[in-house]
């Protein structure tokens, strides 16, 4: 998914483009749709998650295949949709206290930390596409005793932090430690690190620090700290727009900094979580439309 950005910064703002961020508000239990350009909400309930009867805290929606699927930290599982919203079932089982998750080819990856319901801990957990079956998992942090809240395709590898170590880590595709993209303090740099999401142009990584001192932080690819922005308290889910301000989320809502002044313009009130990019089929067009003109009714 984060591979469309850059489609997005050169097509967003446009009326052909067709492109949209999507988030899970945990409050309301539904996903929200924004404008991948500047930010402005274009519906606030896009698709609602309590038919699955297993919301309680939705952390990452994301598209895999022709569905998007739904990680509840405290639901322990994946819900499933289809691009128009109906439920498709649940993925349980195997997992506990899951947060953000990654797409690459027929493989799901997601991080995991309870113990609960047979899940292994501190890991990254494996699920097959087709099957929708749990095929493995791998520990983080050089010691194995990492524990993942993110995870990002990166390189022909992932970018997997620790909020543990505080780190920020590098691992290959079979999931092996290779080495800390960003060692960070915990202090004066990244602490509790959450959703990473890499810029619009592909040449930095962007994370929200949930714990002090929250802000948004941005690394080069090699993971040397760029920029860092002290706005938000407690930050979630972050993502560059096409105008090049930030948008990013917290327990208070999405808001969007103008990286110009730096000033921060709060979007809408929810429980934000993670921020990913939606190209909905051409048949749920005019859904998410029609859903955008009652939520500008509603903001009046």
């Amino acid at each position: 998914m984060r591979r469309l950005c850059a489609l997005i910064a050169a097509m967003a703002g446009t009326a052909s483009a067709q492109q949209y961020i999507m988030m899970p508000d945990s409050t309301s239990d539904a996903i929200m749709l924004f404008d991948p350009f500047d930010g402005s909400l274009v519906d606030a309930n896009y698709i609602d998650l309590t038919t699955s009867g297993i919301a309680s805290t939705p952390v990452n929606a994301n598209v895999v295949g022709n569905q998007i699927w739904v990680s509840d930290q405290l639901g322990d599982g994946i819900m499933r949709f289809d691009m128009a919203g109906n439920h498709l079932g649940n993925i349980v089982g195997g997992m506990d206290n899951i947060r953000g998750f990654e797409v690459v080819g027929n493989t799901v990856y997601v991080s995991n930390s309870g113990s609960n319901n047979g899940a292994p801990g501190d890991a990254v957990i494996t699920i097959d596409v087709g099957t929708m079956s749990i095929t493995g998992n791998f520990t983080v942090g050089a010691a194995k005793n990492g524990d993942p809240f993110d995870v990002l395709a990166f390189q022909n590898g992932f970018l997997i932090n620790d909020i543990a170590g505080e780190n920020i880590e590098y691992h290959d595709l079979s999931g092996g430690w290779v080495s800390n993209f960003h060692d960070s303090d915990g202090v004066s740099g990244i602490d509790f690190p959450e959703q990473m999401n890499m810029s619009l142009d592909g040449q930095s990584v962007f994370s929200a620090g949930f714990s002090a001192p929250s802000g948004i932080y941005e690394y080069d690819l090699a993971g040397n700290q760029l920029n860092y922005y002290a706005v938000g308290n407690g930050l979630r889910g972050v993502m560059e727009l096409g105008n090049g301000n930030i948008m990013f989320s917290d327990g208070n809502g999405v808001h969007v900094l103008n990286t110009s002044t730096g000033g921060v313009s709060d979007i809408v009130a929810a429980s934000g979580r993670y921020f990913e990019v939606l190209v909905p089929a051409p048949s749920t067009l005019a859904l998410i439309g029609f859903g955008g003109m009652i939520t500008a009714r509603r903001r009046r």
